[in-house]
């Protein structure tokens, strides 16, 4: 019975390891930086390697690069982003070569594994920003989602002093959907990140 119980373990422990898509895979011992610590602790952890996910902001090509800032969001048990969650800011993430944008969209959810640089500093629009930085290791680009609008998503006040985190400011969150031009403001303590409401359904009755 001890062995049937071990086995039914070990097969499942398997395929879980197997859910991520091979590109992510790491291997089990190695120590995965979060998203906190190189935000708060970069020059202690510049250099180790990564997996993070999220929604692609925007893209930048370079000469030989390009550059992805992207709204940090958790992954799954897939490694895929969930964007339902709360966002704790943005990264900028380098690749070699070209990355067309309109295949690379903004609003598409994609992982990443990578070595990070450290810190970089930057705007959001007009807002000054901190991004953590990295190089890419291997990526993947999540199929049949959602795009995200996050044109109108306000961001966290990204500082950092002595390791202690700031405390967040309430600001509104203006959603904008992608078919319509309608906007919809609601409180938010989010510090960044995207939202979505399913649109009403108009039900008519006709008379008999």
């Amino acid at each position: 019975m001890n062995i049937r119980i071990c086995t039914l373990l070990a097969a499942v422990f398997l395929f879980g390891c197997s859910n991520f898509p091979d590109k992510l895979q790491v291997d089990d011992t190695t120590q995965l930086i979060t998203y906190e610590d190189a935000a708060s602790k970069a020059e202690q952890v510049k250099g180790k390697m990564l997996r993070w996910g999220g929604a692609i902001a925007k893209v930048e090509n370079k000469p030989d690069s390009t550059v992805f800032e992207m709204v940090y969001y958790p992954l799954n048990g897939y490694g895929r982003p969930v964007s339902s969650e709360e966002s704790m800011g943005r990264y900028r993430i380098v690749i070699d070569g070209f990355m067309d944008p309109m295949v690379y969209q903004v609003g598409r959810l994609m992982t990443f594994t990578g070595q990070l640089n450290g810190l970089e500093n930057g705007l959001v629009g007009e807002h000054e920003y901190v991004f953590p930085t990295a190089t890419v290791g291997a990526y993947y680009l999540w199929k049949n989602v959602q795009r995200i609008d996050i044109s109108g998503v306000h961001v966290w006040p990204f500082r950092y002093w002595n390791g202690h985190y700031p405390r967040p400011y309430h600001r509104s969150l203006i959603i904008r959907g992608s078919s319509d031009n309608s906007s919809h403001r609601v409180p938010s303590t989010r510090p960044s990140g995207a939202i979505s409401y399913p649109k009403p359904v108009n039900i008519k009755r006709s008379k008999k």
